[in-house]
């Protein structure tokens, strides 16, 4: 005679957040450029890369993800171009926002057991795109500088770099016209280096109306995007990862 199976809210103890009185379910809506601004509106559970950690369930997917990209940090082999292709709802951004937080601040994987033995390189330098928040008109404000980053790639040089990085680039951002690979391999020769691209398409659907001499900042985009590919391939310690809604 076999035992009685408990009903599962016997078993099961709720996340305090979720019984929170101040719980809404706006928490699991999570932009991933807002976060990498440090919009103070991003409920803290994303914003501290420990709170997140804790409260977040290391699956066999994102932990190998995790494994790959930091390995990659180290100069492990392997390849250094991932892509994320999801359904919606099917944590992309909740992902993209795990690579974020381990690629910066490594030890935030500790608080939970089944990350402290995953790689462990040296905090990277990273830069994130999100294409529902950069205009594709006038650009994205860069913080402390007064001046926008017209294009994907004035941003990431940015980003990476700082002002001296965006210097490397100033021209090719101003006249919207992509940098070659060996220009963008020159920007990730001080790695490591990860970059996150999301909502590339929502972005390029807006650039494919704004006129760069004879074409298009979305064709220019496009060709931006291969040639990246291309510069971190050929790097020892960068890893892109980018997402597409399937």
């Amino acid at each position: 005679m076999t035992a009685a199976i408990k009903p599962w809210v016997e078993v099961v103890t709720l996340h305090p957040d979720v019984l929170s009185e101040d719980f809404s379910e706006d928490i699991f809506a999570l932009d991933l450029g807002p976060l990498a601004d440090g919009n103070p509106n991003v409920a803290p559970v994303y914003r501290d890369p420990e709170h997140f950690f804790r409260a977040s369930f290391l699956t066999s997917g994102l932990k190998s993800l995790l494994k790959d990209v930091l390995s990659r940090l180290e100069g492990g082999g392997g390849n250094r171009v991932l892509k994320l292709m999801t359904p919606f709802g099917g944590g992309k951004s909740h992902t993209l926002a795990g690579l974020f937080h381990a690629s910066r601040t490594r030890e935030a994987l500790d608080v939970v057991p089944e990350g402290r033995d995953l790689p462990r390189p040296p905090a990277a330098r990273i830069a994130v795109f999100d294409g529902q928040f950069f205009d594709a008109t006038k650009g994205k404000k860069m913080p402390g500088t007064g001046e926008y980053a017209r294009t994907m790639w004035g941003w990431i040089a940015f980003s990476l770099g700082g002002r001296e990085g965006y210097e490397r680039l100033r021209k090719q951002d101003e006249t919207r016209v992509a940098p070659g690979a060996d220009e963008i391999l020159e920007l990730l020769t001080d790695g490591p280096n990860v970059i996150l691209l999301d909502e590339v398409l929502n972005y390029l659907i807006s650039a494919g109306g704004v006129k760069v001499q004879q074409t298009t900042l979305r064709d220019e985009t496009l060709t931006f995007i291969q040639r990246l590919t291309v510069a971190v391939g050929n790097t020892k310690n960068t890893a892109l990862v980018f997402s597409l809604q399937s």
